[in-house]
C-alpha cells in the first residue's frame, strides 16, 4: 500500500474553494508547469479553474527539458485552447506573454489593472514567475475592496497578481507521484526512500531510451543494459558514498542521484509526451 501524502484531501478541496471564489474576481489564471513532466505537474484544479477563467500555460525550467519535445507540448496545450509558452524564469519572462494575458482578459474593465492568478503545484517555479512579471518595482496589496481577503495579492506594471499556494493532488497515482519526486515537486520520503526511487528513475529512463544519455552523465562506464542495482553501486563508488567494508551506500548516492536530476545538473531530460 502507497504510504499517504502529507497534502490531506481536506487542505486541497480548501484551496480548490478559495480559487474558485477568486475567479470571479480575476481575469486570467497562469498555470505553471514543470516543462519535463507537463502532465504530471499540472495542477489538479486546472481543468475546473478553466471552465471559470481563460487559461495561459507556463512550462518552467525549458533549459532542464529537451527543446522539440517542449515544442509539442506547446502545440499541444495550444490547440486544446491553453495558450502556453516555455520558460527559463531565472532569465525572465517568456515573450508574448504579456501581452497574450491582456489578450485573454477580455471583458476586463479599462479602469482598473489585469488580475491574474498564478497556479500549480509546489516547486514548479510560480513565485518566480511572479517575481519576474513584477519585475522590483512591486508592492504587496492590503485589503482591496470587493477581493476575497486573506491571500497576497501584488501590485506592479499595470498587474494585480495573486500567487496561490501549491496544490496536490492526493489521489495522484504511484507514477505521477514518483514524477513528482523525481522533480523535487514532492518529498521523497512520502511515497518512498532515496534508494528505492532512484533505482525506478533509472529503470523510467531506459524505458524511454535515455539510460544511455544518464549514464553518460554520471560518467558510469557502463552498457546500457545494466541492472538499476548494478548502476547505483557503480554511482556510489564514483561519488565515495561507501559504507565500513567498502558496501555501497545506496541511500546517499540515491540521494545524490535524485538532487542531481531535480537541479537539472544531469542535463536535459524530458519525461512525457503528449498523448503518451
Amino acid at each position: 500500500m502507497m504510504p499517504r501524502t502529507v497534502w490531506y484531501p481536506g487542505h486541497m478541496e480548501k484551496g480548490k474553494k478559495r480559487l474558485k471564489e477568486l475567479a470571479s474576481q480575476v481575469d486570467v489564471f497562469v498555470e505553471v508547469r514543470d516543462a519535463r513532466a507537463p502532465r504530471s505537474s499540472s495542477s489538479p484544479l486546472i481543468h475546473d479553474l478553466a471552465k471559470l477563467k481563460p487559461v495561459c500555460v507556463v512550462l518552467s525550467k525549458k533549459d532542464l527539458a529537451e527543446d522539440d519535445k517542449t515544442k509539442l507540448w506547446i502545440e499541444e496545450l495550444s490547440s486544446c485552447g491553453m495558450p502556453a509558452f516555455a520558460a527559463n524564469l531565472r532569465s525572465g519572462i517568456p515573450g508574448g506573454l504579456r501581452g497574450k494575458l491582456f489578450g485573454l482578459s477580455g471583458h476586463k474593465p479599462k479602469w482598473r489593472e489585469l488580475r491574474v492568478a498564478i497556479v500549480g503545484i509546489p516547486n514548479v517555479g510560480k513565485s518566480m514567475l511572479l517575481n519576474a512579471l513584477l519585475g522590483k518595482r512591486a508592492s504587496k496589496v492590503g485589503g482591496i475592496p470587493g477581493i476575497t481577503k486573506g491571500v497576497s495579492w501584488y501590485r506592479a506594471n499595470g498587474l494585480l497578481l495573486l500567487d496561490s499556494p501549491g496544490i496536490l493532488d492526493p489521489k495522484a497515482d504511484r507514477q505521477t507521484n514518483m514524477i513528482l519526486a523525481w522533480l523535487g515537486c514532492l518529498r521523497v520520503d512520502v511515497i518512498g526512500d532515496y534508494e528505492t526511487l532512484s533505482m525506478q528513475l533509472f529503470e523510467f529512463l531506459r524505458s524511454l531510451g535515455l539510460m544511455p544519455r544518464l549514464l553518460e552523465r554520471l560518467s558510469i562506464a557502463a552498457d546500457e543494459e545494466v541492472k538499476a542495482e548494478e548502476c547505483l553501486a557503480a554511482l556510489a563508488r564514483r561519488i565515495g558514498a561507501l559504507l565500513p567494508g567498502g558496501r555501497a551506500d545506496f541511500e546517499r548516492a540515491g540521494r545524490f542521484l535524485l538532487e542531481s536530476f531535480a537541479t537539472g545538473r544531469l542535463g536535459p531530460f524530458t519525461l512525457e509526451l503528449p498523448q503518451g
